[in-house]
């Protein structure tokens, strides 16, 4: 059976909140860590980020994208 293909998250992003994007694909909450890298024992530390202005934007849910935290159609 074929994977399905992960779509971005799509979100509303809110001016100087804290915001940390996970990166060890583990999290139950995707695109957002919820500490799931900490079963890991790897080192993997989620992205922490701001954003400048409160806006709309579309998340990566797959880790493949070159632009993290948000989604550039690499999956």
């Amino acid at each position: 059976m074929k994977k399905p293909i992960p779509t971005p998250k799509a979100c509303y992003l809110i001016k100087d909140k804290a915001y940390a994007y996970c990166t060890c694909n583990k999290s139950e909450e995707m695109p957002y860590c919820d500490g799931s890298h900490k079963e890991l024992k790897s080192g993997i530390k989620p992205l922490l980020f701001k954003v400048p202005e409160n806006e709309k934007a579309f998340l990566c849910t797959c880790g493949n994208s070159g632009n993290k935290p948000y989604c550039d159609g690499s999956h």
